[in-house]
């Protein structure tokens, strides 16, 4: 699709979704959006009407101060599911510095660092600048995950780690 806009081609997305409008009974229609826009970044683009499809094919145009709310349905949750389940499982064979690119004995701050420049690296934002393909884009996408996954558990660990210092310190002046 041409984007007048931007004057170039953006992909779309299409996301199955339960719409509510105001007045009227729920419907399942699929979204169209920009691929790795949210469905609040849809809804919060300057453009007062959205298109949707619904399940017999055919388009409706949509003003969207009649949406009351929008469910994304079932079939798209478990698809981010399945995602946040691998790596849940996978977890344990990701060495979460080594995701990093920092060392054990790094800083807060060094660590803090490392992160902002591997999310540069590979945020989907990136690659969907490039214009590369939706295969690309997915791999982008799982390698945030991860790489926000480490940084989350090295936060953790470090808090939980300084948390028991100091109870430990505390317990010792306590004698």
């Amino acid at each position: 699709m041409f984007d007048k806009a931007s004057g170039g081609y953006r992909h779309k997305s299409e996301t199955q979704v339960q719409l509510q409008l105001a007045g009227a009974a729920p419907i399942e229609v699929t979204v169209f959006h920009v691929n790795g826009e949210r469905l609040t970044d849809l809804l919060n683009d300057p453009r007062g009407f959205i298109p949707v499809r619904k399940g017999d094919g055919a388009v409706m145009i949509v003003a969207k101060t009649q949406i009351v709310s929008i469910l994304e349905s079932n079939t798209n949750k478990a698809a981010e599911d399945e995602t946040i389940d691998t790596l849940k499982t996978a977890a344990p064979a990701i060495d979460i510095y080594e995701m990093l690119h920092v060392s054990r004995a790094a800083t807060d701050d060094e660590v803090r660092a490392a992160y902002k420049a591997r999310i540069k690296a590979v945020h989907p934002d990136s690659i969907e600048s490039l214009g590369l393909d939706d295969e690309l884009k997915k791999a982008a996408l799982h390698a945030t995950q991860k790489v926000n996954y480490a940084y989350r558990k090295i936060m953790r660990e470090r808090q939980s780690a300084n948390e028991k210092f100091s109870e430990d310190m505390a317990n010792a002046a306590a004698q």
